[in-house]
């Protein structure tokens, strides 16, 4: 879907500096995306949500699958620099683990679209049929891929180092990862559902400070000896 004939065109001149400019056309695709998937939204309609002109829209990303890799990445850049400033008690893979845990919920819980984007990425075959997460394959990895790549081998290498110095269970790594991405990622892609069952919103300061200590204390149990 390129076109949104029920939104029309915004008419207004781009204003800003063109860095401004981009970042608020970053946020608002960001907001749209999580909302509505890659398919689901036209670039007529994210150019109207950023009040900018169609024109203006395509100066600063050529298509639409430009702009949606940009917002994965910037997603991701969030998380890997959040996992870059963790500060753990001690260099033990336990420490380490619940520092990088504590990071991404803070993350995720202060960039409310951030999950429900991530999630559409990862299940949702439009615009990417497979992801490549390996150097070397078919095609070349795309930007975000890379970053997504270097997160899940700092993840897979903290829990290989935890079993081999006897602190974590001998278990598969990737379904470990897996298990930790769905235990963190789906709690706030939950929308409606995720508000109703703790009854407040998942995005109250209360609510993300029990998940934090709740999904901290749960994969810990599941990782330990």
């Amino acid at each position: 879907m390129d076109e949104d004939p029920t939104s029309p065109p915004a008419t207004r001149p781009l204003e800003g500096p063109p860095q401004e400019t981009r970042g608020k056309i970053l946020e608002t695709a960001e907001v749209q995306f999580a909302k509505g998937g890659f398919s689901g939204v036209g670039m007529r309609q994210l150019a109207a949500a950023a009040s900018l002109s169609k024109s203006a829209l395509f100066h600063h990303f050529p298509t639409k699958l430009d702009l949606y890799e940009e917002v994965l990445s910037r997603v991701l850049e969030r998380l890997e620099s959040g996992l870059d400033s963790s500060k753990p008690r001690s260099n033990d893979p336990v420490d380490l683990l619940s520092a990088w845990i504590d990071s991404v919920v803070r993350t995720l819980a202060e960039d409310i679209p951030a999950s429900r984007l991530l999630l559409r990425s990862l299940v949702e075959e439009d615009p990417f049929p497979a992801f490549v997460l390996e150097p070397g394959a078919e095609r070349e990895m795309r930007p975000f891929e890379i970053r997504l790549a270097r997160i899940l081998t700092r993840v897979r290498t903290l829990i290989e180092e935890g079993i081999e110095t006897g602190v974590f269970r001998p278990l598969s790594v990737p379904d470990a990862i897996q298990t930790t991405i769905g235990a963190i990622v789906f709690h706030f892609a939950s929308g409606d559902v995720g508000d109703a069952l703790i009854g407040e919103s998942i995005f109250s300061a209360a609510a993300v400070e029990r998940r934090r200590k709740e999904v901290s204390e749960f994969i810990r149990r599941g990782f330990l000896v």
